[in-house]
């Protein structure tokens, strides 16, 4: 029988979090799920662990050499036979509710369904101020709403591709979407993800094939911070500098960077030269016009600067001259670009302060099973 919903995991060298993850997914004894993992952790752990498990509903590759973590991820969709993707890092989980989200998508024939909360799990001593864990669990409700995926899609270009996570659109990381819809894309792009961040890539290819898409206002999934994880390292400055030795780059020699994204490392320009990639690759040149790489630039400098000034400058006039921009053009887009940051910055101050969301925490979490029944005791 077909699996309604297959969990994709690509995992690297956190083996701990990945047989956590695998575990509690599989405490749901619904058969369902899927589990696919495409490791290529330097220890066989993990592979050790799937063995003995001896598990129908867990699909499992290993590779222990030189994989590009865009690799990692193809790989772990390549092996979903689902009617229905979701994505999580080895240091996430799904909710009780996931499956039910799945079956509500294919009975209404939604293309994807994603949520617009998250419950967000640091492990402990993933930062300081958290040594025993930290759970955060946004009140929400089941109501689903159907969106304007390629309005909102035109919203996010004109916004440089910053904040992505921001506007109602497809996802596969912590977001359901059909497989249909990604064997479409891989048939187009030759993978299901390209780019350098798996992501943003699936945000925007996924916004240019779904027919429909549908946002849920309760979480489908935990999304956890280990002591290794990206989240983590955005707290610290690590995810800024140059492109030398950055991950995203590993074993891909011939990696083509965008003209119009500043060739330094950040989060800013790593999701704007994904999201250019997937319209690059899917052919989508009225989308690509759309891009206003000013935006990027200037948020780019907004969460950048105080870390790599040098790099900033320097990359961004390489970036002005292969475009053929003036000074003059320059300083007018970023002056404009600037103040729209100070603006939303400013609207979304408001919103918060009127309109405060309600959250329950909990300081004292030791692992994510744990925080699933935190969750499922609170008659989620």
């Amino acid at each position: 029988m077909k699996p309604l919903l297959s969990v994709a995991i690509a995992t690297k060298n956190r083996e701990q979090y990945c047989i956590a993850a695998i575990q509690s997914i599989l405490d749901y004894r619904d058969k369902r799920i899927e589990i696919t993992i495409a490791d290529n952790s330097a220890t066989t752990l993990v592979k050790q662990y799937v063995e003995n498990l001896n598990s129908t509903q867990v699909k499992y590759r290993y590779d222990g050499g030189g994989v590009s973590s865009i690799e990692n991820f193809n790989r772990a969709v390549e092996l979903t036979s689902g009617e229905y993707v979701l994505m999580i890092g080895d240091d996430d989980s799904i909710l009780p509710n996931a499956v039910d989200v799945a079956l509500w998508a294919k009975e209404n024939d939604a293309d994807s369904i994603c949520s617009n909360e998250s419950v967000v799990y640091y492990w402990p001593n993933s930062r300081d101020i958290y040594p025993n864990g930290h759970l955060t669990i946004p009140v929400g409700t089941s109501e689903k709403e159907a969106v304007n995926v390629k309005k909102n899609l035109v919203k996010l270009l004109k916004n440089g591709i910053q904040h992505y996570l921001l506007y109602p659109l497809p996802k596969t990381y912590h977001g359901i979407v059909k497989k249909d819809v990604l064997d479409k894309i891989k048939a187009k792009t030759g993978h299901y993800y390209g780019g350098l961040s798996p992501d943003t890539y699936s945000c925007i290819a996924v916004s240019c094939i779904a027919r429909n898409h549908y946002i849920i206002n309760e979480p489908i999934s935990i999304a956890g911070v280990c002591a290794t994880s990206t989240t983590a390292d955005n707290f610290s400055g690590k995810h800024s500098g140059t492109v030398d030795n950055i991950p995203h780059l590993q074993n891909r020699p011939n990696y083509v960077w965008n003209v119009k994204v500043p060739k330094y490392y950040s989060v800013n320009t790593i999701w704007a030269e994904s999201g250019l990639k997937a319209l690059e690759e899917l052919g989508e040149v009225k989308y690509l016009q759309l891009f206003n790489m000013y935006q990027l630039m200037a948020q780019g400098w907004v969460n950048n600067y105080k870390f790599i000034p040098h790099v900033i400058k320097k990359e961004s006039g390489i970036t002005r001259k292969c475009n053929q921009i003036s000074n003059i053009a320059l300083y007018a887009g970023l002056s404009l670009a600037f103040s729209k940051i100070v603006l939303k910055k400013f609207a979304h101050t408001l919103k918060a302060k009127f309109k405060s969301k309600k959250y329950i925490v909990n300081n004292r979490v030791i692992d994510i099973q744990e925080a699933i029944n935190i969750y499922s005791g609170l008659g989620k």
